[in-house]
C-alpha cells in the first residue's frame, strides 16, 4: 500500500499541472513536422471507453504543455526515473479525439518496460470506477486479478502485454527549446491486456468479479 501512496503521489506531481492553452477549442496556428496516429480503448464489463486521433488535429495533454492544440483526453507515455508511464484519460467528451465512453484515467506504471509480458502497476480512477467500484458494491477499484485474501504481489498488477515498444520521439530544436511546434513523434508504444480482476468487498476480500480489457497506442513523449 505504501508503495502504491508513492506512485500516486508522483503521478499527482507529473499530470496535476496545466495551462490555459489547455482546451480542446484551441486547435489553430500550429505546424508539426509529422503525424502519428494514436488510441486506447478501455472495456470495462462490455462497456467501451474509447479515444482515437492523430497529433496534426491535436495533441493529448502531457509533458508537452506549452503548444497551444492540446487536447485534454490524455494518450501518452513519459519516463519517471527508470520507469515508464502511460496515461489513458476521458476527460473531455465534446474533444475532437473523444470516440465514445465516459470520464475516466488508467495509470500504467512499467518499471522495466520490455517487449512481451510485463507486470505493470496500473491505478484506475475518475468518477465512472468510482461509481461502478459502488454500484457492484466494492470498497473502491483497487483491484488483483485472483480472487480472495489481499495478496501483496498482485494487488494492483497487470499483467500487460507489450507488442511494439515505439521509437524515440524529439524536439527538433533540441532539449530546452521553446518550439515544441516541431515535436517529431517516433512510433507509439503498443500493449494491452485482457481478462477478469476482483475487486475488494466491504469485508476486505477481492470477490467481486470484473471482466477488463485495455488496449492501447500511446505517443512516446520521451
Amino acid at each position: 500500500m505504501k508503495k502504491t501512496l508513492l506512485f500516486l503521489t508522483i503521478v499527482s506531481l507529473l499530470f496535476s499541472c496545466s495551462s490555459d492553452n489547455n482546451n480542446s477549442s484551441n486547435n489553430n496556428g500550429n505546424s508539426f513536422t509529422n503525424s502519428m496516429d494514436y488510441e486506447f480503448t478501455i472495456t470495462v464489463n462490455g462497456v467501451v471507453h474509447k479515444v482515437k486521433g492523430n497529433t496534426t488535429s491535436g495533441i493529448p495533454y502531457g509533458i508537452i504543455n506549452n503548444i497551444q492544440h492540446l487536447i485534454n483526453n490524455k494518450c501518452f507515455a513519459i519516463i519517471s526515473g527508470t520507469s515508464v508511464i502511460s496515461d489513458l484519460a476521458i476527460n473531455d467528451v465534446t474533444a475532437p479525439n473523444y470516440m465514445s465512453g465516459q470520464n475516466l484515467e488508467c495509470l500504467i506504471q512499467f518499471p522495466n518496460l520490455l517487449l512481451g509480458s510485463n507486470q505493470a502497476t496500473v491505478y484506475f480512477q475518475g468518477g465512472y470506477f468510482q461509481t461502478l467500484a459502488t454500484s457492484l458494491g466494492a470498497s473502491s477499484f483497487y483491484f488483483q486479478t485472483v480472487s480472495g485474501t489481499l495478496n501483496n504481489q498482485m494487488f494492483n498488477k497487470l499483467p500487460i502485454t507489450i507488442t511494439d515498444l515505439g521509437s524515440t520521439s524529439t524536439n527538433s530544436v533540441g532539449n530546452g527549446g521553446s518550439n515544441y511546434n516541431q515535436y517529431i513523434f517516433g512510433q507509439t508504444l503498443k500493449g494491452n491486456y485482457s481478462g477478469t480482476i476482483y475487486l475488494q468487498n466491504n469485508n476486505g476480500q477481492f470477490t467481486i468479479p470484473v471482466q477488463m480489457s485495455i488496449d492501447f497506442k500511446v505517443l512516446r513523449q520521451y
